[in-house]
């Protein structure tokens, strides 16, 4: 039995097993269990025999034919009964007919509200009594017990709380997409008719702002995924070279407007195709380059990669940059927004969410981020990530 590395258990499962594991020493006696019910059905969760086998994990009964009904709809803290097959109440079981004649105590296992959640149980020799320290024994761990399951349930109620949120975020974010993308693409029609120069000016700042709500809405989804858990890694073929041409097209008309260089630095000896997660690292190229495009008036914005492996290795280490002459950060903010996870929008004090969201992309497929930049000089951010190299079969 084990728990997480904080010490506390992970599951009712672990704290359970811990409470058999302790009672098992200090009890001697034959049967210890535990077991949960739900008012229909009684499960033995986990349990303990010295010598004769009297139950098992994962046995279910009725909860009304158990001896742990019993235990729950006694008025007492703990029911005892020193012969079952005497026993008004018990004697008519089936289950003490299959187990036989032994004496019992039950000790009922509650959260804070009242609610029963289950039974801690001892079998043993008929007319076997347990001590009273015992059976303080017994309720301390029905009460440690308790206080596990009403932690666990407050998870539980959290994390369906969460998703349900983040359900909602997801589903509004699909909504408004739709609709922006429509937006986009009726401007960008607009954009090939003939305008006045004022109108070429407005309708310019739609496109711009239309990019800018949807980059936006992909990175809440993004984010949403991610904090839900809802993100497979994939291990597929692609082409490398071919997306970050692509990544850098996306950016084509807004550097064709501010007179800035796009260009795509390929230093591989080959292009091979990779196998790995495309849409992972297109969006955490569509990140970088965004903000090296937002933050650069003039000059360029060079997208790289290099490697330092072996060229016919079955994978290869990867370096890819992005970098630009635009605005620049202090050394020490950039440390800082390396080290740490932020996450507002992408002012001079914090790098956006679109910088979050690559470094936990990242962080699943055990890369790293670097990066150097200068006030009034420009950034340079890389991505240290390995791919395996695609071979066909013969």
């Amino acid at each position: 039995m084990t728990t997480s590395p904080t010490g506390f258990y992970n599951s009712i499962q672990e704290a359970t097993a811990h409470v058999i594991d302790v009672l098992s020493d200090i009890l001697h006696v034959n049967t210890i269990f535990i077991a949960a019910n739900d008012g229909v059905t009684n499960v033995i969760l986990d349990s303990f025999n010295r010598e004769e086998v009297l139950v098992r994990n994962g046995e279910e009964l009725p909860f009304e034919l158990s001896y742990c009904s019993l235990v729950l709809n006694h008025s007492a803290d703990y029911l005892t009964i020193s012969e079952t097959s005497t026993h008004p109440h018990t004697c008519g079981l089936d289950v003490t007919k299959t187990i036989g004649n032994h004496s019992f105590t039950g000790i009922p296992i509650r959260m804070k509200d009242g609610q029963a959640y289950g039974t801690i149980c001892v079998l043993d020799a008929p007319s076997a009594h347990l001590t009273e320290t015992e059976i303080k024994a017994l309720q301390a761990m029905a009460v440690f017990l308790g206080y596990v399951v009403e932690l666990e349930k407050d998870k539980f109620d959290a994390e369906v709380s969460s998703m349900n949120k983040l359900d909602l975020i997801s589903s509004l974010s699909n909504k408004i997409r739709f609709s922006l993308t429509e937006i986009w693409g009726a401007t960008d029609l607009m954009l090939t008719t003939e305008l006045t120069e004022e109108q070429q000016q407005y309708m310019s700042i739609m496109e711009s702002s239309s990019r800018s709500l949807l980059m936006l809405l992909n990175n809440i989804l993004d984010y949403s995924n991610i904090e839900s858990r809802q993100i497979d890694d994939l291990e597929d073929p692609f082409d490398l070279r071919t997306m970050m041409e692509n990544v850098l097209s996306l950016y084509t008309e807004v550097a064709v407007q501010r007179n800035l260089e796009l260009k795509l630095d390929w230093n591989l000896a080959s292009s091979p195709i990779f196998i790995g997660d495309e849409a992972k690292i297109r969006r955490m190229l569509i990140n970088l380059v965004d903000n090296a495009v937002k933050f650069t008036s003039t000059g360029s914005v060079i997208l790289s990669v290099t490697t330092q492996s072996v060229t016919d290795a079955p994978e290869v280490e990867l370096e890819v940059r992005v970098k630009d002459t635009g605005i620049g950060i202090s050394p020490n903010k950039l440390k800082l927004w390396l080290e740490h996870d932020h996450g507002y929008s992408p002012s001079y004090d914090n790098p956006g969410l679109g910088w979050q969201i690559t470094k936990q992309l990242l962080k699943r497929m055990n890369g790293k981020m670097t990066g150097i930049s200068e006030p009034g000089r420009g950034t340079e951010i890389t991505l240290q990530f390995t791919l395996k190299i695609y071979q066909e079969s013969a």
